[in-house]
Formats: structure tokens, C-alpha cells, sequence
């Protein structure tokens, strides 16, 4: 009898630990799995190589930007209530958006047939189902049907970014691991994952590897939520730095980032980030919601750096150009452009 009731207090005091510790998440996270297991259909949307072709004639455009949405949701308890009201079906508060969010939908709003690319942290602060579904759906979701996303740190918050895989299905690759192609003309696009290994021999670096190999005559360009090189150094960029420097030996013209807020845009850079005319320039596009506020020192190699205002980058792709336009929220004049050849 004993242990019954020791047994029995100790399931209750795992499953208080479990709901507290996910913040309610615990039950969307069991409802995700049994989807999961449920439905074994394969990605229609890319080939066997991961590549998908997109129906578009160049020039072509895309928005880019990352670090998006941010409801106030009152703190733990809060974010601990909406979980569990959305896990098991009861009506929540509308979610106050963040006023960055609704400066870059704006943006979009603009350019309402141009593709987007989401680079990573779309929804904080842990990238749980009900941000996405509370927070950034009723916003920035108006354009999911031409967003092409790249997981960001905040993504893995929850565990194996369910809550993300789960909102973008097909778009955000032909598995849940993050990675996949774009082919736009005679341009090659990765959006990689920049939250998972790419250390030599991973299954990551190896796609990597045989994908470029088998579009040698593309232009090429990649996105991926951290940056390798940036006027601010965070920690965890080990999947980055691998990342840039197998792109960067490839030749890959440039590469997009988010995770840090602000807009920034690197000399072209070699493998090892260092300045190189024929390199691989490198955009932080971090501020699609969230903006640093205040001056940053820019960094050696750093060419142009703009804090205190949201933004989105805009590119244009042509047979042998991309040219780019930051785009500011409003009550901004700065801004950036140019053109990388292919």
C-alpha cells in the first residue's frame, strides 16, 4: 500500500515538474508526436535532393528578415496559462502584438506577391504552438503560403522545434530536420539550419556538399538563422562557422542571418571570415520585429551597420546579379543597397 502511494506521488510530482518545467508546453508537445506518428506522408513540394523549383521567371524578389514576433503574454504564468488553454482547446486573450512586427508587416503588406524568407526566431520566447498560432499567424501568417523558413535558436527552445515543424509542414523541408534548396532561375538557394550539426561528416554537411556539386553552373546564395561573423559575437556558432566556411570554400556569393538585431552587412568574407574581394559577403537581417536600440562598434570587416529601427532586406535576383535594398520601419532614413555579381 505504501508503494502505491509512494508511486503514486511520484508520477503527480513528475507531471508538476513536466507541466512546469515546458510551461504547459507538455501537452501540445503529446498532441505533436501523435500527429507525427500519424501521418507518414513525404513532402510533395521538393525532389529527392531536397531541392525545390520555384514557378518564377527573373527578375525575382524576396523579402528577408528574422527575430519577428513578441506578444506581451504575461510572463511565465502567462505563457504557462496560454499553453495549456491551447492544448486543450479553451479560448485565450488576443495577444498584444509587438509594435516591430507590425512595422515589417507593413512591409509585407507592400509587396504582397514577393517570397519571403523567415530567418529564424519568428516567435519568442520559445517558438511554443500558441505563439506561433496566437503571435505571429494573425500577422505575419497573411504571407505564409510564400515564406520559405530557417529555424532559429529560439525555435529549439521547444523541444525539436515541434511547435515550428509543426506550423510550416512542408515549407520548412522535406523532414523536421531544417534543411532544403530553392532553385529560382539559375540561382541555387539554402536555407540551412544553422541549429543543428553541420561539423564535417554530418548529415547536414554532406547534403551541403553534394547539392552545390550538383549545381556547379548556378548562381548560388544561402540563408541560416546565426550568424558566423557579426560586429556582436554570441555564443553556440559552431554549426555556423561550419556552415559559412562550407559555403565560403564553395563560392557561394552570399549568405543571410538574423539572431542578432540589427541590419548588418559584411566586406566579402574567405572560409575563415576573413576580408577576401572574391569571398562571400554575409547580411544580418535581425531586426523583422525586435530592433538593438543605440550605438555597436562595427567590427573590422564590417561595411554597413544600422540599429534603432526594425527592418526587412530586400533582394532582386537576375541572371547574373542579386541586388539588394534595406527596407526600414517608418521614421528611418537609412538604409543600404548594391549588388553582388553572380
Amino acid at each position: 500500500m505504501k508503494k502505491t502511494v509512494f508511486r503514486t506521488l511520484l508520477a503527480a510530482s513528475a507531471a508538476v515538474i513536466l507541466i512546469a518545467g515546458t510551461e504547459g508546453q507538455i501537452f501540445s508537445i503529446a498532441a505533436s508526436g501523435i500527429r507525427s506518428l500519424t501521418n507518414s506522408s513525404h513532402s510533395q513540394l521538393f525532389d529527392t535532393n531536397r531541392v525545390h523549383k520555384l514557378d518564377v521567371t527573373l527578375p525575382f524578389s524576396a523579402l528577408a528578415a528574422g527575430d519577428v514576433a513578441s506578444c506581451a503574454n504575461g510572463g511565465y504564468f502567462g505563457r504557462t496559462n496560454r499553453n495549456l488553454r491551447y492544448a486543450i482547446g479553451l479560448p485565450r486573450a488576443e495577444a498584444a502584438p509587438n509594435e516591430g512586427m507590425l512595422e515589417t508587416k507593413s512591409i509585407l503588406d507592400q509587396h504582397p506577391n514577393t517570397a519571403v524568407l523567415a530567418l529564424g526566431d519568428l516567435v519568442y520566447k520559445h517558438g511554443e504552438a500558441v505563439g506561433f498560432e496566437d503571435c505571429y499567424d494573425p500577422y505575419w501568417g497573411a504571407a505564409w503560403a510564400r515564406t520559405w523558413p530557417t529555424p532559429g535558436n529560439h525555435e529549439y527552445h521547444s523541444p525539436y522545434a515541434y511547435a515550428y515543424y509543426d506550423y510550416w509542414q512542408d515549407r520548412a523541408g522535406p523532414d523536421r530536420n531544417g534543411y532544403y534548396a530553392l532553385q529560382a532561375g539559375n540561382w541555387l538557394i539554402l536555407s540551412l539550419n544553422s541549429e543543428i550539426d553541420a561539423s564535417p561528416g554530418s548529415a547536414q554537411a554532406e547534403w551541403v556538399k553534394e547539392v552545390l556539386a550538383a549545381h556547379t553552373d548556378s548562381c548560388t546564395a544561402a540563408y541560416f538563422h546565426k550568424p558566423a561573423y557579426s560586429s556582436v559575437t554570441r555564443s553556440r556558432t559552431d554549426s555556423a562557422r561550419a556552415l559559412f566556411r562550407l559555403v565560403a570554400k564553395a563560392g557561394v556569393r552570399f549568405v543571410l542571418h538574423g539572431h542578432n538585431h540589427f541590419y548588418e552587412r559584411t566586406a566579402p568574407l574567405n572560409a575563415e571570415g576573413k576580408p577576401d574581394q572574391g569571398g562571400t559577403t554575409a547580411f544580418v537581417v535581425g531586426a523583422g520585429g525586435k530592433s538593438t536600440q543605440g550605438n555597436l562598434e562595427p567590427a573590422a570587416f564590417s561595411e554597413r551597420l544600422i540599429t534603432g529601427t526594425t527592418g526587412m532586406l530586400k533582394l532582386t535576383f537576375t541572371n547574373k546579379t542579386a541586388s539588394w535594398t534595406y527596407l526600414t520601419g517608418p521614421g528611418s532614413m537609412e538604409t543600404d543597397s548594391g549588388t553582388v555579381q553572380c
